[in-house]
C-alpha cells in the first residue's frame, strides 16, 4: 500500500470509529466527510504523479503502524477509562 493509502486509511479509521454509535456523543453517517478527505487525497496524488483511489483502505485495527497507546513512550498518560476526572459525557 504506499504512503498516501495508508495514510487516509488511518484517517478513515479514526472518522468511522468517532462516528460509531458505539463512542460518545451523537454517531453520523461519516461518508459526506470521508469523500472530501478522499478529494483532497486524490488532488495531492494527481498534481505529484501519485496513484490514489481510497478504495482498499484497511480497517484502524489492522494499521500496520498500530496502535500509539500499545507503544509505550508516551510517559504517564493513561487512557480515557481511567481519567480520575471521569469522561465528560458522563456529566461528571
Amino acid at each position: 500500500m504506499n504512503p498516501l493509502e495508508s495514510l487516509f486509511g488511518a484517517i478513515a479509521g479514526t472518522i468511522r470509529n468517532h462516528a460509531s454509535p458505539d463512542t460518545p456523543g451523537p454517531s453520523y453517517d461519516a461518508n459526506p466527510l470521508l469523500g472530501a478527505i478522499a478529494g483532497i487525497f486524490s488532488n495531492h496524488a494527481s498534481s505529484t504523479g501519485q496513484s490514489f483511489d481510497g478504495q482498499n483502505v484497511a480497517p484502524a485495527s489492522q494499521d500496520p503502524y498500530g496502535d500509539p497507546a500499545n507503544q509505550g513512550g508516551f510517559g504517564n498518560v493513561q487512557p480515557a477509562s481511567q481519567d480520575p476526572y471521569g469522561d465528560p459525557a458522563d456529566g461528571r
